[in-house]
Order: C-alpha cells, then structure tokens, then sequence
C-alpha cells in the first residue's frame, strides 16, 4: 500500500464542480479520501467525462482551496432529490493530497 492512501472518511467541505458544458454547481462533499471524494450536487454530470473540482477545505484552523481534475465513478439521484457523484481523482497537487490525508488521518 502506497504512503498517501488515507481512510475513507465524513466530510461537509462545501464547494463547486465545473462540468464539461460550462455549468458550474454548488456541490458539498460527503465522503473524501486521498483516491476519491464523494459529493451532493443538485444536478448530475450532463454527460461530462472529466470534471474540475474546487473545494473549501478546512482542518484544525487551517484553510485550503482543493483543486482537481476528477474521473465521474457513480451519479445517483438520491432520496434528498440531490445528485450523489462519486469521483476519483484524475489530477491533484500532492499538496493537496497531504491536506486531505492530515485530514482523513484526524477523522478516522
């Protein structure tokens, strides 16, 4: 197991999913870990294959914006009427990673 694998963890970071035909969507995050993120959207991903995704992170006082290229797993419509999508990511700074990770690690 490589050394920025982190656990599967709760998350209520809020931020937004940029789509392939321009639409932007407020999303939050559900679910994060150093390989994939889980989010609630209000519309699913119209057909985007990659999608970029930006999140206000925050940790013990800490702050970071989350930027990545993200892999759509999974877009279910769920029982809040709210679109849960699954991603991995496909780009991601490992500065990132490690904030994720420091979270993830805290939380499990």
């Amino acid at each position: 197991m490589s050394i920025s694998h982190s656990p599967y963890v709760r998350c209520f970071w809020t931020g937004s999913l940029y789509l392939t035909n321009g639409v932007v969507m407020p999303i939050h995050c559900t679910h994060i870990s150093t390989q994939m993120i889980e989010v609630e959207a209000p519309d699913g991903l119209q057909g985007s294959k990659m999608v970029k995704l930006e999140l206000k992170a925050i940790h013990e006082g800490k702050t970071a914006t989350i930027k990545a290229l993200c892999d759509p797993q999974l877009d279910v419509f769920n029982e809040h009427n709210k679109h849960y999508i699954k991603l991995t990511y496909h780009t991601i700074s490992s500065k990132d990673v490690d904030f994720i990770k420091e979270f993830a690690d805290a939380h499990s």
